[in-house]
């Protein structure tokens, strides 16, 4: 499956999918459409790289084996940690695998990630993102306001 080349709208909520599945890729995209994302799929790692170059992704998902990977060596994983504070910091991101129990605040912590969801709940990923992205939103709101007010953001 190619990179997904549509174009972002402008002031449109995007995120970013990288898995394997075709079938979890389709509850995810079900998913954030009904929560108001515009998705893009990610086919390669390499594809990534681009593609979070050139676009801010306000969540990105990635499954543990995507593009070859496992928990402990996956390079988009890797890339994800490693960018930059200021972009990292508005981008909600999730790491799913069959090792995760699902909302397991420590392991998120361990992996720089959000959350992390078990593949087997996959089903729920409309429940369990809603409620999680609007923790992190309120989490978060008045550390970004001040550095709006700062002119950092």
């Amino acid at each position: 499956m190619p990179a997904d080349t549509n174009i972002l709208l402008e002031d449109t909520k995007a995120a970013l999918l990288c898995d394997n599945s075709t079938d979890r890729i389709k509850v995810l995209e079900d998913a954030l459409k009904d929560l108001g994302y515009q998705t893009q799929v990610a086919a390669l790692p390499e594809d990534v790289y681009d593609m979070v170059k050139y676009n801010q992704y306000d969540v990105i998902y990635v499954n543990d084996n995507f593009g070859g990977g496992n928990t402990e060596n996956n390079e988009v994983l890797d890339y994800i940690q490693s960018m930059q504070i200021a972009a990292r910091r508005k981008t909600f991101v999730v790491l799913s695998g069959k090792i995760y129990t699902t909302l397991d605040h420590m392991a998120a912590f361990e992996q720089s990630v959000n959350i992390v969801i078990n593949e087997a709940d996959i089903s729920e990923a409309k429940a369990i993102l809603k409620k999680s992205i609007t923790g992190s939103y309120m989490f978060y709101k008045v550390y970004n306001e001040i550095l709006y007010e700062i002119g950092k953001a």
